[in-house]
């Protein structure tokens, strides 16, 4: 039996890096991190569809990380309309950034996106934020006027402001943005920084935009065990009416604070795993968390596709919840906040929500 009338993951990644050529060999998490900006992804719908059939997701929300492109997106969205709807991420822009052709750019990411959202293609902006945190040194012009050498961290001010514009633009195009708050302990890369780590920063966001959805991706939750930035989470979550928080890397224990306030409840979460990443499950018997994502720097990087699924359904299964709200979680929240299709046009599915 499936586990919600239709199941919707909102955070899912249906492309996967090559990156044999650029790790050279190397099996080292510090090496991928460093490599993240040379990688090169491929279409993995194949293996994604498999999982769709297997564990009963009706309809994922794609969406580019680092060194996958829009374009592969919307190819696996036509292919599959009624399977898949996508997010964009400004990718063109950083890649002739990463490249070394020229300076990184916001406003130019920022007419890039709204290029993209111009095309209908796009239900919504992320992952997380096409600015904020580390920027690299300067390209060759950079390095021309002496600008190269070590990553250049922009002043807090700066990064809040690019976050307010994207956050305009999507007013004006009418959909959501994806905060991403949460971090691996593996990849050694420098996106710790910002936002990443102060999910209070979104509080900021959703007081100047309250007609604007802001999700928190991971809920705080992404490749560890640590609870702090969940905790920050719930706390923006509970203090702003357009702010979601996904859940898809949630062990059972963490739905309990939520579901129980009255300013969070069912209607405000979200399932989304981050499908495709390469974030392995670990075992903790009689500990806790019991079972939790994380990357282990001595075993090296994963090879094979980690089932995500597998877990979270096990995990969701634990919740002594009414099922209406279960199916908030599972799909009809994202129906509601990405204005989704759902199968043969069918309405009142879900539990309404003021």
């Amino acid at each position: 039996m499936k586990l919600g009338r239709f199941i919707v993951d909102t955070h899912v990644h249906a492309q996967r890096h090559a990156a044999g050529a650029a790790l050279k060999g190397s099996k080292d998490y510090g090496d991928l991190g460093r490599a993240m900006g040379q990688v090169e992804a491929y279409d993995n719908s194949p293996r994604l569809l498999y999982d769709m059939e297997c564990y009963g997701v009706d309809m994922c929300v794609l969406e580019p990380a680092f060194g996958m492109t829009n374009e592969i997106d919307v190819e696996i969205m036509k292919k599959h309309p009624d399977k898949f709807v996508c997010n964009c991420m400004p990718w063109a822009t950083h890649a002739r950034f990463t490249g070394e052709i020229e300076d990184f750019s916001f406003e130019a990411a920022l007419k890039e996106t709204e290029r993209l959202l111009k095309t209908g293609n796009f239900v919504g902006i992320g992952e997380g934020m096409p600015m904020g945190g580390m920027v690299p040194g300067g390209g060759r012009r950079g390095r021309a006027r002496g600008r190269g050498g070590p990553p250049r961290m922009p002043d807090e001010q700066t990064i809040m402001q690019n976050m307010m514009k994207v956050c305009e633009l999507a007013r004006a195009y009418k959909v959501p943005v994806r905060y991403h708050c949460g971090m691996n302990v593996g990849y050694e890369g420098g996106g710790g920084t910002g936002p990443n780590w102060n999910p209070l920063w979104a509080r900021n966001l959703a007081t100047n935009f309250p007609d604007v959805p802001i999700i928190m991706e991971h809920g705080g939750i992404e490749g560890w065990w640590w609870e702090q930035l969940y905790e920050g989470c719930l706390y923006v979550a509970a203090g702003s009416k357009n702010v979601y928080l996904e859940t898809g890397r949630w062990w059972a224990e963490l739905y309990d604070k939520p579901l129980r306030d009255k300013n969070i409840g069912a209607e405000k979460l979200i399932w989304g795993t981050d499908w495709g990443a390469s974030l392995p499950v670990q075992w903790n018997p009689g500990g806790y968390p019991e079972v939790y994502t994380e990357q282990v720097r001595k075993d090296g990087i994963i090879r094979h596709q980690v089932d995500i699924w597998g877990w979270q359904m096990k995990e969701l299964g634990r919740l002594r919840i009414p099922q209406d709200d279960l199916n908030l979680i599972l799909g009809g929240n994202a129906v509601r906040i990405y204005n989704l299709r759902t199968p043969g046009g069918l309405t009142r599915m879900f539990k309404f929500v003021d």
